[in-house]
Protein backbone atom coordinates (compact mmCIF):
# COMPACT_ATOMS: atom_id res chain seq x y z
CA UNK A 1 0.00 0.00 0.00
CA UNK A 2 1.38 3.47 -0.90
CA UNK A 3 2.02 6.18 1.68
CA UNK A 4 -0.96 8.11 0.28
CA UNK A 5 -3.22 5.09 0.76
CA UNK A 6 -2.02 4.59 4.32
CA UNK A 7 -2.60 8.28 5.15
CA UNK A 8 -6.03 8.14 3.57
CA UNK A 9 -6.93 5.06 5.61
CA UNK A 10 -5.69 6.67 8.82
CA UNK A 11 -7.69 9.82 8.10
CA UNK A 12 -10.92 7.90 7.64
CA UNK A 13 -10.22 5.75 10.69
CA UNK A 14 -9.82 8.87 12.82
CA UNK A 15 -12.98 10.44 11.39
CA UNK A 16 -14.92 7.25 12.02
CA UNK A 17 -13.69 7.11 15.62
CA UNK A 18 -14.65 10.75 16.21
CA UNK A 19 -18.13 10.11 14.83
CA UNK A 20 -18.56 7.04 17.03
CA UNK A 21 -17.51 9.01 20.12
CA UNK A 22 -19.83 11.87 19.15
CA UNK A 23 -22.77 9.52 18.76
CA UNK A 24 -21.88 7.75 22.01
CA UNK A 25 -21.70 11.12 23.75
CA UNK A 26 -25.23 11.87 22.68
CA UNK A 27 -26.38 8.42 23.76
CA UNK A 28 -24.97 8.82 27.28
CA UNK A 29 -25.97 12.49 27.65
CA UNK A 30 -28.59 13.88 29.98
CA UNK A 31 -31.22 11.26 30.65
CA UNK A 32 -34.99 11.63 30.73
CA UNK A 33 -36.59 11.69 34.18
CA UNK A 34 -38.73 8.63 34.91
CA UNK A 35 -41.20 10.06 37.41
CA UNK A 36 -43.07 6.79 37.94
CA UNK A 37 -39.81 4.99 38.69
CA UNK A 38 -38.72 7.67 41.16
CA UNK A 39 -42.08 7.57 42.97
CA UNK A 40 -42.02 3.78 43.16
CA UNK A 41 -38.42 3.78 44.36
CA UNK A 42 -39.21 6.39 47.00
CA UNK A 43 -42.10 4.31 48.38
CA UNK A 44 -39.93 1.18 48.39
CA UNK A 45 -37.17 3.05 50.23
CA UNK A 46 -39.67 4.29 52.79
CA UNK A 47 -40.95 0.77 53.41
CA UNK A 48 -37.39 -0.44 53.98
CA UNK A 49 -36.51 2.51 56.21
CA UNK A 50 -39.72 2.18 58.21
CA UNK A 51 -39.08 -1.49 58.87
CA UNK A 52 -35.63 -0.68 60.27
CA UNK A 53 -36.09 2.45 62.33
CA UNK A 54 -39.00 4.74 61.46
CA UNK A 55 -38.96 8.53 61.68
CA UNK A 56 -40.01 11.21 64.13
CA UNK A 57 -43.62 10.77 65.21
CA UNK A 58 -46.41 13.08 64.09
CA UNK A 59 -47.02 13.93 67.75
CA UNK A 60 -43.43 15.09 68.24
CA UNK A 61 -43.53 17.19 65.06
CA UNK A 62 -46.81 18.69 66.28
CA UNK A 63 -45.23 19.67 69.61
CA UNK A 64 -42.21 21.19 67.89
CA UNK A 65 -44.32 23.20 65.44
CA UNK A 66 -46.51 24.55 68.23
CA UNK A 67 -43.40 25.55 70.20
CA UNK A 68 -41.99 27.38 67.13
CA UNK A 69 -38.39 27.25 68.28
CA UNK A 70 -35.73 29.37 66.57
CA UNK A 71 -31.95 29.34 66.46
CA UNK A 72 -30.05 26.58 64.66
CA UNK A 73 -26.42 25.53 65.01
CA UNK A 74 -25.42 24.71 61.45
CA UNK A 75 -22.24 24.46 59.40
CA UNK A 76 -23.44 26.47 56.41
CA UNK A 77 -21.82 26.36 52.99
CA UNK A 78 -19.92 29.47 51.91
CA UNK A 79 -21.86 31.54 49.31
CA UNK A 80 -20.74 31.30 45.69
CA UNK A 81 -19.67 34.45 43.79
CA UNK A 82 -19.08 32.98 40.32
CA UNK A 83 -22.02 32.95 37.90
CA UNK A 84 -23.01 29.45 36.78
CA UNK A 85 -24.52 28.32 33.50
CA UNK A 86 -28.16 27.28 33.87
CA UNK A 87 -27.28 23.63 33.26
CA UNK A 88 -24.44 23.62 35.81
CA UNK A 89 -26.67 25.33 38.36
CA UNK A 90 -29.41 22.76 37.76
CA UNK A 91 -27.07 19.81 38.31
CA UNK A 92 -25.65 21.38 41.47
CA UNK A 93 -29.07 22.23 42.88
CA UNK A 94 -30.52 18.84 41.99
CA UNK A 95 -27.96 17.06 44.16
CA UNK A 96 -28.92 19.15 47.20
CA UNK A 97 -32.69 19.29 46.61
CA UNK A 98 -34.81 16.59 48.21
CA UNK A 99 -38.21 15.07 47.67
CA UNK A 100 -39.92 15.46 51.02
CA UNK A 101 -42.29 12.58 51.70
CA UNK A 102 -45.18 12.44 54.15
CA UNK A 103 -46.26 8.81 54.41
CA UNK A 104 -49.79 7.94 55.52
CA UNK A 105 -52.56 5.38 55.48
CA UNK A 106 -55.88 6.47 54.00
CA UNK A 107 -59.26 5.14 55.25
CA UNK A 108 -60.04 3.57 51.87
CA UNK A 109 -57.25 0.98 51.54
CA UNK A 110 -54.36 -0.69 53.36
CA UNK A 111 -51.59 0.72 51.16
CA UNK A 112 -49.08 3.31 52.33
CA UNK A 113 -49.23 6.56 50.35
CA UNK A 114 -46.51 9.20 50.00
CA UNK A 115 -47.43 12.85 49.62
CA UNK A 116 -44.50 14.57 47.94
CA UNK A 117 -43.21 18.10 48.31
CA UNK A 118 -39.75 19.71 48.19
CA UNK A 119 -36.90 20.77 50.46
CA UNK A 120 -33.19 21.52 50.26
CA UNK A 121 -30.07 20.75 52.29
CA UNK A 122 -28.18 23.66 53.92
CA UNK A 123 -25.77 21.66 56.12
CA UNK A 124 -23.87 18.61 54.85
CA UNK A 125 -24.74 16.75 58.06
CA UNK A 126 -28.37 16.64 57.00
CA UNK A 127 -30.03 19.89 58.01
CA UNK A 128 -32.74 20.77 55.50
CA UNK A 129 -35.29 23.52 54.89
CA UNK A 130 -38.89 23.16 53.78
CA UNK A 131 -42.21 24.88 54.47
CA UNK A 132 -43.98 24.93 57.82
CA UNK A 133 -47.12 23.75 56.04
CA UNK A 134 -45.24 20.71 54.68
CA UNK A 135 -44.29 19.60 58.20
CA UNK A 136 -47.79 20.51 59.41
CA UNK A 137 -49.37 18.21 56.82
CA UNK A 138 -47.68 15.33 58.69
CA UNK A 139 -48.24 16.65 62.20
CA UNK A 140 -51.88 17.67 61.80
CA UNK A 141 -53.16 15.05 59.36
CA UNK A 142 -56.82 15.29 58.33
CA UNK A 143 -59.59 13.44 56.47
CA UNK A 144 -59.14 10.22 58.41
CA UNK A 145 -55.57 9.70 57.22
CA UNK A 146 -53.06 8.20 59.65
CA UNK A 147 -49.41 9.36 59.63
CA UNK A 148 -46.79 6.67 59.04
CA UNK A 149 -43.55 8.57 58.57
CA UNK A 150 -41.68 11.71 57.52
CA UNK A 151 -38.74 11.20 55.15
CA UNK A 152 -36.61 12.86 52.47
CA UNK A 153 -35.14 11.40 49.29
CA UNK A 154 -31.93 12.62 47.66
CA UNK A 155 -31.56 12.76 43.87
CA UNK A 156 -29.29 9.69 43.97
CA UNK A 157 -32.01 7.67 45.70
CA UNK A 158 -30.71 7.77 49.25
CA UNK A 159 -33.62 8.16 51.64
CA UNK A 160 -33.40 9.45 55.19
CA UNK A 161 -35.86 9.74 58.06
CA UNK A 162 -36.62 13.13 59.58
CA UNK A 163 -35.19 12.95 63.10
CA UNK A 164 -36.11 16.35 64.54
CA UNK A 165 -37.66 19.76 63.90
CA UNK A 166 -34.88 22.20 64.76
CA UNK A 167 -36.79 25.43 64.14
CA UNK A 168 -40.07 26.59 62.64
CA UNK A 169 -42.12 29.68 61.89
CA UNK A 170 -45.79 29.45 61.02
CA UNK A 171 -45.88 33.14 60.14
CA UNK A 172 -43.04 32.81 57.63
CA UNK A 173 -43.98 29.27 56.56
CA UNK A 174 -40.55 27.81 57.27
CA UNK A 175 -39.33 24.64 58.97
CA UNK A 176 -35.74 23.51 59.51
CA UNK A 177 -35.42 19.75 59.91
CA UNK A 178 -32.65 17.34 60.90
CA UNK A 179 -32.31 14.17 58.84
CA UNK A 180 -30.91 10.97 60.31
CA UNK A 181 -28.05 10.50 57.81
CA UNK A 182 -26.07 7.89 59.82
CA UNK A 183 -22.92 9.91 59.14
CA UNK A 184 -23.43 10.40 55.40
CA UNK A 185 -22.16 13.72 54.07
CA UNK A 186 -24.75 15.36 51.81
CA UNK A 187 -24.51 18.02 49.08
CA UNK A 188 -25.72 21.39 50.38
CA UNK A 189 -26.76 24.77 49.00
CA UNK A 190 -25.37 28.07 50.24
CA UNK A 191 -27.53 30.98 51.41
CA UNK A 192 -27.37 34.46 49.88
CA UNK A 193 -27.98 37.62 51.92
CA UNK A 194 -30.86 38.88 49.79
CA UNK A 195 -32.14 39.42 46.25
CA UNK A 196 -33.50 42.49 44.46
CA UNK A 197 -36.43 43.16 42.14
CA UNK A 198 -35.38 42.43 38.56
CA UNK A 199 -32.74 39.83 39.47
CA UNK A 200 -32.81 36.56 37.57
CA UNK A 201 -33.72 33.52 39.67
CA UNK A 202 -34.08 29.75 39.25
CA UNK A 203 -36.42 27.33 41.02
CA UNK A 204 -36.24 23.56 41.43
CA UNK A 205 -39.12 21.43 42.70
CA UNK A 206 -41.55 18.59 42.14
CA UNK A 207 -44.87 20.06 40.89
CA UNK A 208 -47.62 17.45 40.80
CA UNK A 209 -45.09 14.60 40.84
CA UNK A 210 -42.97 15.99 38.00
CA UNK A 211 -39.63 15.52 39.71
CA UNK A 212 -36.81 18.07 39.51
CA UNK A 213 -38.73 20.56 37.38
CA UNK A 214 -36.41 23.50 36.70
CA UNK A 215 -37.76 26.96 35.87
CA UNK A 216 -36.33 30.42 35.62
CA UNK A 217 -37.67 33.95 35.86
CA UNK A 218 -37.16 37.21 37.68
CA UNK A 219 -37.98 38.73 41.02
CA UNK A 220 -41.19 40.68 40.41
CA UNK A 221 -41.75 42.26 43.79
CA UNK A 222 -40.66 42.48 47.41
CA UNK A 223 -43.69 43.31 49.50
CA UNK A 224 -45.61 42.87 52.75
CA UNK A 225 -48.33 40.25 52.31
CA UNK A 226 -51.43 40.45 54.48
CA UNK A 227 -52.53 37.01 55.66
CA UNK A 228 -54.91 35.56 58.22
CA UNK A 229 -58.48 36.44 59.06
CA UNK A 230 -60.21 38.78 61.48
CA UNK A 231 -58.16 39.56 64.56
CA UNK A 232 -55.54 37.05 63.40
CA UNK A 233 -54.42 39.14 60.41
CA UNK A 234 -50.74 40.03 60.12
CA UNK A 235 -48.17 41.09 57.53
CA UNK A 236 -45.13 39.12 56.43
CA UNK A 237 -42.27 39.76 54.05
CA UNK A 238 -42.61 37.95 50.73
CA UNK A 239 -41.00 37.90 47.30
CA UNK A 240 -43.05 37.27 44.17
CA UNK A 241 -41.31 35.71 41.17
CA UNK A 242 -42.16 34.86 37.58
CA UNK A 243 -40.62 31.35 37.57
CA UNK A 244 -43.16 28.53 37.33
CA UNK A 245 -44.13 26.06 40.04
CA UNK A 246 -47.18 24.28 41.44
CA UNK A 247 -48.36 22.03 44.27
CA UNK A 248 -45.47 19.72 45.17
CA UNK A 249 -42.89 22.49 44.74
CA UNK A 250 -43.56 23.77 48.27
CA UNK A 251 -40.30 24.13 50.17
CA UNK A 252 -38.16 24.22 47.05
CA UNK A 253 -35.09 26.46 46.67
CA UNK A 254 -35.24 29.79 44.85
CA UNK A 255 -31.69 30.52 43.68
CA UNK A 256 -29.73 33.40 42.19
CA UNK A 257 -27.41 33.13 39.17
CA UNK A 258 -24.64 31.79 41.41
CA UNK A 259 -26.73 28.97 42.88
CA UNK A 260 -27.15 30.63 46.28
CA UNK A 261 -30.58 30.32 47.89
CA UNK A 262 -32.48 33.61 47.93
CA UNK A 263 -35.88 32.25 48.91
CA UNK A 264 -38.13 29.26 49.54
CA UNK A 265 -41.20 28.39 47.46
CA UNK A 266 -44.36 29.00 49.50
CA UNK A 267 -47.66 29.42 47.67
CA UNK A 268 -49.58 30.78 44.70
CA UNK A 269 -52.36 33.34 44.62
CA UNK A 270 -54.79 33.63 41.72
CA UNK A 271 -56.12 37.00 40.57
CA UNK A 272 -59.48 37.02 38.80
CA UNK A 273 -60.84 39.82 36.63
CA UNK A 274 -63.82 40.31 38.98
CA UNK A 275 -66.48 38.41 40.90
CA UNK A 276 -68.71 38.64 37.84
CA UNK A 277 -66.02 37.75 35.30
CA UNK A 278 -64.03 34.87 36.81
CA UNK A 279 -61.37 34.85 34.10
CA UNK A 280 -57.86 34.35 35.47
CA UNK A 281 -55.67 37.38 34.88
CA UNK A 282 -52.53 36.51 36.82
CA UNK A 283 -51.09 33.95 39.22
CA UNK A 284 -48.83 35.40 41.89
CA UNK A 285 -45.93 33.12 42.81
CA UNK A 286 -45.04 33.82 46.44
CA UNK A 287 -41.71 32.81 47.97
CA UNK A 288 -40.28 33.36 51.44
CA UNK A 289 -37.21 35.64 51.29
CA UNK A 290 -33.90 34.28 52.52
CA UNK A 291 -33.83 37.09 55.10
CA UNK A 292 -36.67 35.31 56.94
CA UNK A 293 -34.68 32.07 56.97
CA UNK A 294 -31.62 33.88 58.31
CA UNK A 295 -33.71 35.33 61.16
CA UNK A 296 -35.11 31.90 62.02
CA UNK A 297 -31.66 30.31 62.08
CA UNK A 298 -29.90 33.07 63.97
CA UNK A 299 -32.47 33.99 66.63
Amino acid sequence: MSFFSKGYAIKWTVLLAVNILFIAGIAVGQTFTDDAKIAAGFLKSFDSLSAKEGSISAEDVQKALIAERSGVTADLVKPVSKELSAHTLYEKAKNATVITGVAYLCPRCENVHLSESTGYIIDRKGIMVTNYHVAASYAFMKDGNKPKGFVARMADGRTYAVKAVLASSKKNDLAVLQLDTHGDVLPALSLADSVEVGDKIYILGHPKGIHYFFSQGNVNNRYLEEVGEGDQKFFREMISVSADYATGSSGGPVMDIYGNVVGTVANTRMFLHSDINAGVQMVLKNTVPVESLWKLIRE
